[in-house]
């Protein structure tokens, strides 16, 4: 309902290893458009798990509206969390299943709601490849979405996410495969969501968050510069 916030969070995956992030302090509020950037390995990636609650931190604290989301004398806390968030990875797992099924991931098939299914289609810009398909919605994708390209099978991992309807959608790298005309107008159909959707967005090439609200850029797992996504791309354009 506020805000998630990283408060002095630091990350290492074993005692022996180095940080991947140091003292992170940052938050963000309900409704905005934030961007992570930075060159591979920088803990962008990490940020997300911890955001999604995959990983706890080494020390700090992940923050929802105040509340710990690993509190370990409540673990109902983290599942709550989670039932609010959708996530579209670089990789999308697809399973040999129709096009409508596997956009309604894990729904049985008398309770999907093909209505919300033609919409977040239409917002993924995957529905005029899937009304040209011989069997529409009910076209099957292959094993790991085999018969479709690389654009298409995260264009239908992003469907999912839309049709979830959560709170919070986190795009980890999740337009890569798309051509950049395509990933405008996917771009541009996300930014025209309820502004009540907070969306935090990965991405390597900048034109990715260029409608976010505010981007942050990190090296070597600390921030190195947070701002409005127009101040900090003209400086790393």
């Amino acid at each position: 309902e506020k805000s998630i916030q990283f408060k002095n969070v630091k990350f290492r995956y074993s005692n022996q290893s180095k940080e991947v992030l140091s003292d992170l302090n940052f938050e963000i509020k309900k409704g905005e458009r934030v961007g992570f950037i930075g060159e591979t390995g920088c803990g962008k990636t990490t940020i997300i798990d911890l955001i999604l609650g995959l990983l706890k931190p080494s020390s700090g604290y992940v923050l929802v509206d105040g509340v710990d989301i690993n509190d370990y004398r409540n673990k109902d806390i983290l599942r709550t969390w989670q039932k609010n968030i959708a996530h579209v990875p670089q990789d999308i797992c697809l399973t040999d299943r129709s096009i409508m099924e596997n956009i309604a991931f894990g729904i049985p098939s008398n309770q999907i709601d093909k209505l919300s299914i033609l919409n977040a289609a239409k917002q993924a810009q995957i529905f005029s490849y899937i009304e040209g398909s011989q069997n529409g919605f009910n076209t099957f994708v292959g094993e790991r979405g085999i018969r479709l390209s690389g654009g298409q099978r995260q264009r239908i991992g992003i469907a999912r996410a839309l049709y979830k309807k959560t709170n919070i959608l986190i795009f980890d790298e999740a337009t890569s495969a798309l051509d950049t005309q395509t990933e405008e107008i996917v771009m541009n159909s996300i930014e025209k969501l309820s502004r009540d959707i907070t969306i935090i967005m990965i991405a390597h090439r900048l034109t990715t968050v260029k409608n976010c609200d505010r981007v942050i850029k990190l090296e070597n797992g600390k921030i190195q510069v947070e701002g409005k996504t127009s101040e900090v791309l003209s400086k790393w354009s």
